[in-house]
């Protein structure tokens, strides 16, 4: 923080504590450099950004971002650069100018600990670690010790802010938050990266089907993504509909499993694990799908994907969990699911392939983002929170 000869702040110190590189395809990954990118166009914030490189290739850094090494560290290893890094950030700092730590992992953000009893600290929370964890069949000491590891961070916390009302909520009754430091922010979208497009040239340019009805789901390939209930909802109305198609893009520990279900239930020709789909396709991706669909089981914060998709132009069903319903709200009722089992997302797909579904168009889903997800406005909310923060008395 730099305060004039008047004594008036005139620049604040923000460093976030990030997990991945730009291309890594995570979410939170996304949320993060999003923000990123944001907070160093605005006036008023010197950010510094600190992260893992996930994947093998090279990262460039830009200006004020600095990675930390590889994910292939031990976590001892990188859990000593975090706190090695920032604590130089700390005692370089001039005598009495406070640091506002910005964390986005509870993990990264517990190698500060207790250290961050003492310098401003907002938590963006993203997920409840420990609960996701027990969801993926960790056993209870493992899950028991992120839990605690997420309370030690977050009892350390002047503010938090998560991408919904609905993981608010958990914040405050899951762990004991006192309401008044939660704030709602929730994600944005980068509006001139995620565009509208024709549907024709971009199946072209994936060598997509022309002439089928494409379902897209972009999700990790974990248990409470509810991938094997959606392949489950499409086996039952495949054979009625051979011109539909199911393209599930992602990476995780389910792949075998969805793969030996599809083999299984005779879907090879109608159900396809895409993989990682790399940061130049997901755009087209959007752009050459009918429809994409989350169906998400629990403990889902926001769904960033469904608000990519509706900025190309492609309508979104989710499931009511979690703040999926929030991304949507406003737009179109009847793409929020009555429930998350099979049957209700079988009835959904059902409609839509006989074509008796309505949609929003493309522009009315593009317009949706825009009035309510453009990174601008979000950005400035929560640059208001940091400097709120940052500039309180201790």
């Amino acid at each position: 923080m730099i305060v004039s000869g008047n004594g008036k702040i005139e620049l604040l110190r923000v460093l976030q504590v990030g997990m991945h590189e730009r291309s890594s395809g995570g979410g939170v990954d996304r949320v993060f450099w999003d923000l990123w990118d944001n907070l160093t166009d605005q006036s008023g914030i010197d950010t510094k950004g600190y992260f893992f490189r996930h994947r093998s290739e090279a990262v460039s850094e830009r200006r004020g971002e600095y990675c930390l090494g590889s994910t292939s560290l031990s976590l001892p290893q990188r859990l000593l650069r975090v706190r090695r890094t920032l604590f130089d950030e700390f005692t370089s700092a001039p005598q009495g100018e406070p640091i506002l730590v910005a964390s986005h992992f509870a993990l990264y953000a517990a190698a500060l600990l207790p250290r961050l009893c003492r310098v401003k600290h907002v938590v963006h929370f993203h997920g409840p670690w420990a609960s996701e964890s027990a969801t993926e069949g960790k056993n209870r000491l493992n899950v028991g010790l992120k839990r605690r590891l997420e309370q030690a961070v977050y009892s350390t916390a002047d503010a938090f802010i998560t991408l919904s009302q609905a993981f608010r909520k958990l914040l405050i009754e899951e762990y004991q938050v006192k309401a008044e430091l939660v704030h709602v922010v929730p994600a944005g979208v980068d509006l001139k990266r995620f565009v509208l497009g024709s549907r024709e040239a971009a199946r072209r340019r994936l060598g997509w089907s022309a002439d089928a009805t494409i379902v897209l789901c972009v999700r990790r390939l974990a248990r409470r993504m509810g991938l094997e209930i959606l392949i489950e909802a499409f086996r039952r109305v495949a054979d009625a509909h051979p011109q539909a198609l199911l393209l599930l893009g992602g990476t995780g520990a389910l792949r075998d499993e969805l793969s030996t279900i599809i083999d299984r239930d005779g879907l090879k020709n109608q159900v396809r694990l895409l993989g990682f789909i790399p940061e130049d396709e997901l755009v087209p991706a959007y752009q050459a799908a009918d429809l994409s669909i989350v169906p998400s089981q629990s403990l889902e914060g926001f769904g960033l994907t469904t608000l990519e998709s509706l900025a190309c132009g492609t309508p979104v069903v989710v499931t009511p969990v979690g703040g999926l319903p929030e991304a949507v709200s406003g737009l179109a009722p009847q793409l929020v699911l009555a429930g998350r089992s099979a049957d209700a997302l079988a009835e959904r797909l059902h409609v839509f392939f006989q074509g008796k579904l309505s949609v929003p168009a493309p522009e009315q889903c593009r317009q949706h983002v825009e009035n309510n997800f453009g990174w601008p406005a979000l950005g400035a909310k929560i640059k208001s929170l940091y400097w709120k923060v940052g500039t309180s008395a201790p």
